[in-house]
């Protein structure tokens, strides 16, 4: 986590120099310079984390068979789960080995094995992946699934769809050179149709790319719906960064209703913001229309991710106490459940009840935690 964390803000140490506020407007509208300061529409009232009265319970914890941290489970259909390792621990070896390919056994030794991209034969690509930098995962719409390669040996950053299967890959689309920066770094994204959205870090920034069009656009660039401004607190306690400051992190999560019509963005530190996906795809709105659109949704303990149900329910992996939250649409702010282990959490995924792998009617949470995976049954 710290290869991804800033320093903060002076207002978080001893006052040294005044306080100088650094907001970069929209890049694709160089207007909203003038909103620079404007606040997004917040809710009025938030309610406490309380603990859900029947709360959610472990059915299952996977042993993996190799011994790094894993970031992202994908579960499929075919009683399969694809595993994305955190490429970023040190260790974690090259894209070749960053992607397994698990069975659905329900016994605690599961079956694994690498999930190898495989490239069209007379193609110009490599046929193995040592050449990725995979970043996250995303379903698609007809049962394939999209990687995000950050750009391995100062490529660009592309989305590439493959069959989860065979690992044959279907589609590859790069990043436009309008959609990213030289300090550009992915974190997250999701797929709609022709329409993709990405979190940029590093780039402190939202990434929207038109896959029919092969044109992007960023927004939000340096803003403060962007930006962390809290410190990022892991087991109880706040991390620092080498100059013993606190340490937070900038826009990185990401989760869109399945409809397309929401997107919900985050840092790690929080708040939720939520914002139509139309405001984003209509060149027509104006900037400070885009701005009346953002609502800030929800704050936020640190969290390691977010994913979200067919019912707009958001899951959120607490890792600064360990806990598994909920918020609905009804603004109802739930805990579902409370262990030491997800301290260490990844990214949750939700799966609905229907998906082959739940037992119960709301689906499951599929959570890496280290080398272990976790199912998690949702009351």
């Amino acid at each position: 986590m710290v290869a991804f964390s800033r320093s903060l803000p002076s207002r978080f140490l001893p006052p040294r120099h005044p306080l100088r506020f650094r907001f970069r407007a929209i890049s694709a509208v160089a207007s909203l310079a003038l909103l620079a300061h404007a606040a997004p529409a917040r809710a009025s009232h938030e309610r406490p984390w309380v603990a859900d009265t029947e709360g959610a319970r472990v059915v299952a914890t996977i042993d993996l068979s190799e011994a790094r941290r894993w970031k992202q489970a994908l579960p499929l259909k075919n009683n399969r789960i694809v595993l994305l390792c955190d490429a970023t621990e040190q260790g974690a070896g090259s894209g070749n080995n960053c992607l397994m390919r698990l069975s659905a056994d329900q016994t605690s030794k599961p079956v694994a094995s690498p999930l190898t991209i495989v490239w069209p034969e007379g193609g110009t690509e490599p046929h193995v992946n040592t050449s990725l930098s995979p970043v996250a995962l995303a379903y698609g719409t007809d049962g394939t699934l999209w990687l995000l390669d950050g750009g391995a040996d100062k490529a660009a950053p592309r989305l590439i769809r493959f069959d989860p299967t065979s690992g044959r890959v279907l589609q590859t689309q790069e990043i436009p050179a309008e959609g990213y920066t030289p300090q550009s770094r992915f974190t997250a994204f999701a797929v709609h149709g022709d329409m993709a959205y990405l979190a940029d870090e590093g780039g402190i920034a939202l990434t929207v790319l038109d896959l029919r069009r092969h044109a992007a656009t960023r927004f939000f660039a340096g803003y403060p719906t962007s930006r962390g401004h809290v410190p990022l607190t892991i087991d109880g306690h706040a991390v620092l960064g080498k100059d013993g400051h606190p340490l937070t992190r900038d826009l990185a999560y990401l989760a869109l209703e399945t409809n397309g019509q929401w997107l919900y963005e985050l840092a790690p530190t929080g708040p939720i913001y939520r914002l139509s996906a139309d405001l984003l795809n209509d060149p027509s709105v104006t900037p400070s229309e885009l701005m009346e659109g953002v609502t800030q949704w929800r704050g936020t303990p640190t969290v390691s991710g977010i994913t979200i149900d067919d019912k707009a329910t958001l899951y959120l992996t607490d890792i600064s106490e360990g806990r598994i939250l909920s918020f609905d649409t009804a603004r109802h702010p739930h805990i579902l459940l409370s262990s030491h282990e997800l301290v260490g959490a990844g990214m949750p995924r939700w799966v609905p009840g229907d998906a082959g792998h739940s037992t119960t009617g709301a689906g499951e949470l599929y959570i890496p935690v280290g080398s272990r995976l976790l199912r998690i049954a949702l009351p």
